[in-house]
């Protein structure tokens, strides 16, 4: 079983000790018949993969886990169906999570809702996703990655202006250009209109 777990991140670790961060949880969750992958180190929280046998050994594992990175904010179970929501669902959820540095469910959520866009929407959209994409990187401390994929999200946001899904894309492309232009990516907040 695979889940997704954040920890707060009150230690203030960094994108930069991900690896040793992750070299120390996955010596510490060996023991106890559990992996780790693909984590990611925001300025709020620590999120990871958990892949465990059975749903028996969660609470063990992530109570171990919490004396090392912190305390528990969530567990979500990614071996069960998408909940089926509409497009303008999926819109506030990704961008809700955008907004909490919670890069990969924003990725998510904002994909779901691109696959049953069209037009401009999906341009936008894919655009957002970019982004999204891009702070996943900057999380796993890939600050190369990171710049190539916001120039990318950049590049298709290019011909979209003013106000999408309460979002304005002039304000993110300027966004998006200045951390390209300094090679200096960061996290951000989205503004969104109602």
């Amino acid at each position: 079983m695979r889940f997704l777990v954040r920890f707060g991140n009150e230690k203030k670790f960094q994108p930069s000790d991900v690896k040793a961060l992750a070299s120390s949880a996955y010596k510490l969750v060996e023991k106890l018949g559990a992996d780790v992958g693909n984590l990611r180190v925001s300025s709020t929280a620590i999120e990871l993969d958990l892949l465990l046998p059975s749903k028996d050994g969660l609470e063990s594992v992530t109570r171990a886990l919490q004396k090392q990175l912190g305390p528990l904010l969530t567990v979500r179970e990614l071996d069960t169906p998408t909940v089926q929501m509409g497009e303008d669902q999926a819109i506030r959820e990704g961008l809700g999570f955008f907004n909490e540095e919670r890069y990969w469910e924003s990725h998510e959520a904002l994909e779901y809702a691109w696959r049953r866009a069209s037009g401009v929407e999906k341009e936008v959209l894919q655009g957002l996703i970019l982004v999204a994409a891009a702070l996943v990187h900057l999380q796993k401390n890939q600050t190369e990655v990171a710049l190539g994929v916001m120039a990318r999200a950049n590049d298709k946001l290019s011909a979209h202006h003013g106000e999408r899904f309460g979002v304005n894309i002039d304000d993110l492309r300027e966004t998006l250009s200045r951390m390209i232009a300094a090679k200096h990516p960061g996290f951000f907040r989205i503004e969104v209109k109602p």
